[in-house]
C-alpha cells in the first residue's frame, strides 16, 4: 500500500470508492459531497489522500479547513474517510488517518475533528472531551470527536465550528 496526495485524475475513482464504501442510500450522497468539497473554495486549505495498491485506489481521506465562531483557526475536519469494501479491516483507514494527521501537524495544524464511530476513532487518539461545538444538534453527540495535534490546542479551542459550505448542510450531521 502507498499513500499519496490525490490528483484531479483520481476524481472518478474517488467517487466510485465512496459510493461503494458507504453503499445505498448514503454512498451517492457522500460521493457528491466529496466532489463538491474538492472543488469548493471554502474547503481550502485541504488535504486529500489516497491509498493505492496494485488494483488501484483502495482508500481515501479528505481533511478540510474549519473556522471557530467565524474566525480562522488551525483546525481541520476529517470528512469523509472511506476504504473499499474488499479492503476493509486491513489497516488502510488507520494508515490514511495517521498519515493525514502527521502531514497536517507538519503544516502547523493544531487539531482534527471528526463525526464518526467513537469505538474506531478513540483508538486513534480522538476524544469527545473538548469544547468545540458542532454546527447542528447531533443525534449522537459522543461521535463528535477531536484529536489534538499540538499540545494544549483543544484547551484553547472553544466555540462553534463552521466547515466548508458543502459540509454545512444539516443532512451531513
Amino acid at each position: 500500500m502507498r499513500i499519496r496526495a490525490a490528483t484531479a485524475g483520481d476524481a472518478a475513482a474517488i467517487t466510485r470508492l465512496h459510493e461503494q464504501a458507504f453503499g445505498a442510500p448514503d454512498g451517492p450522497v457522500i460521493a457528491r459531497l466529496v466532489s463538491e468539497l474538492l472543488q469548493h473554495p471554502s474547503a481550502q486549505p485541504l488535504l486529500s489522500l489516497v491509498a493505492t495498491e496494485d488494483a488501484g485506489i483502495s482508500g481515501h481521506a479528505l481533511f478540510t479547513a474549519v473556522r471557530i465562531d467565524g474566525k480562522a483557526c488551525k483546525g481541520f475536519i476529517l470528512a469523509p474517510l472511506a476504504v473499499a469494501p474488499d479492503c476493509q479491516r486491513k489497516g488502510i483507514g488507520k494508515t490514511l488517518l495517521e498519515h493525514g494527521c502527521g502531514e497536517l501537524a507538519a503544516r502547523g495544524a493544531e487539531f482534527v475533528l471528526v463525526l464518526g464511530d467513537p469505538n474506531y476513532y478513540a483508538r486513534a487518539d480522538f476524544t469527545a472531551t473538548h469544547s468545540i461545538r458542532a454546527p447542528y444538534e447531533l443525534r449522537y453527540p459522543e461521535a463528535w470527536m477531536a484529536r489534538e495535534l499540538s499540545v494544549g490546542a483543544l484547551a484553547k479551542a472553544t466555540g462553534t465550528v463552521t466547515c466548508a459550505a458543502p459540509l454545512m448542510q444539516p443532512q451531513h450531521w
